[in-house]
């Protein structure tokens, strides 16, 4: 599944100098699946081609509001064509004009006709701060306007501060939360992703091979829902999704109390992460030298974080596990169902290779024993066990 998929975008772009990113932008688009046009204004020519546009977009671009041989009423017939006006870059002058409704460049008129879609400012540190811009923004959003916030750093007039474009990724996976359904609108979900670790000593730790992409695309997949969305993640190699508070931490014990903190005000709970069973007795303070012979480590369990919070939910709280198996995959479940007092469990199989993976085969089973097999790219699986458990809600 690609959320972009045939999804028609109208790319608007504005004269900032971080113009030279729209390019990056449409290619992007257009990778996961979106039919994109271009519609540009007089300053932001100044910065990108019209011919780079063309060659990348496969289609003219919209320039001039009143062109001179064109009978096409562009601004009317791009806005019946799109489904989604994506500003990006937009200056504090495009931002200061759509909030006051006035349409007197490409990117403007489209605005008007759009009534809402997808700004990223990118602007001066005190220009993006100045009350003016803050209000305009406020007014926007109140409008249904969706702001990606531009980031922290060094910008291209040497200042440092607020103002850059938000990152490429970011702004296209904003253009993917925009066409999913919005089923978790107002709730608060909590996943766990990742694996955990447990020192033996200060370089040694035991561990598992889990990827964490699977949480990752859940917490993904819940905030392109509506929710507000809390990742509790161990370490991994993934960047966080678009809009989603990230948690890190490392051990089975800061895991757990990242979880019992959240969880009292959450509609919604997935333990998606992959946590130890077990923690050394004892830590070494010291680096264990290799020597002759073996050596004997013992074992302690962790605690059951998933048990904790399902012992302790609240009435219309989801609780929903996951569980690895290899062997009797629904005897298992149904038991960690009743034993941990759950809404639902998604079962993997893990001799098929799911760690580390971009594909899922699962099952998802509820209280009531309720099955269903997902099968397909992790986001695709995140998608159906989320529907599932927004009809559990």
């Amino acid at each position: 599944m690609s959320f972009l998929k045939d999804r028609r975008i109208v790319l608007g772009i504005t004269g900032s100098i971080a113009a030279y990113k729209s390019p990056l932008i449409l290619r992007e688009l257009q990778k996961r699946g979106a039919l994109v046009r271009v519609a540009i204004t007089p300053y932001g020519e100044r910065f990108v081609s019209k011919l780079t546009l063309e060659v990348l977009s496969g289609y003219s671009v919209y320039s001039e509001v009143v062109p001179e041989s064109s009978p096409e009423i562009r601004h009317t017939s791009l806005s019946q064509w799109g489904e989604l006006l994506l500003i990006a870059p937009a200056t504090a002058n495009t931002i200061a004009k759509i909030a006051c409704g006035i349409a007197d460049t490409p990117v403007t008129d489209l605005a008007l006709c759009f009534g809402r879609g997808i700004i990223c400012p990118a602007m001066n540190v005190r220009m993006y701060e100045n009350s003016l811009t803050q209000e305009n923004l406020k007014k926007l959003k109140q409008f249904g306007w969706e702001i990606v916030e531009p980031q922290s750093g060094y910008l291209a007039c040497k200042e440092e501060g607020k103002g850059r474009l938000a990152e490429i990724e970011d702004i296209v996976e904003c253009a993917e939360y925009w066409f999913i359904p919005k089923l978790l609108r107002g709730k608060r979900v909590v996943v766990t992703a990742g694996p955990t670790r447990e020192y033996i000593d200060p370089v040694r730790f035991i561990s598992n091979p889990s990827s964490g992409k699977m949480g990752y695309a859940i917490a993904k997949v819940a905030k392109g829902m509506g929710a507000d969305v809390f990742l509790v993640s161990g370490k991994t190699c993934l960047r966080p999704p678009y809009g989603v508070k990230k948690i890190e931490v490392e051990t089975v014990n800061e895991m757990k109390d990242a979880v019992l903190s959240l969880v009292k005000d959450a509609d919604v709970y997935i333990s998606a992460a992959a946590i130890g069973d077990y923690t050394p007795l004892k830590k070494s303070r010291e680096k264990i030298k290799k020597g002759e012979g073996e050596i004997i480590l013992r074992l302690k369990r962790t605690p059951d974080i998933l048990k904790l919070v399902g012992k302790n939910k609240k009435k219309g709280q989801i609780v929903v596990g996951f569980a690895a198996e290899t062997e009797n995959l629904k005897e298992n479940a149904l038991k960690k169902i009743k034993t941990k007092n759950l809404d639902a469990i998604v079962v993997n199989y893990v001799k098929s290779g799911v760690f580390g993976g971009d594909k899922n085969d699962v099952l998802f089973i509820s209280s009531k024993g309720e099955e269903r097999a997902f099968s397909g790219t992790k986001e695709e699986v995140a998608f159906k066990i989320l529907q599932e458990i927004s009809k559990l809600l």
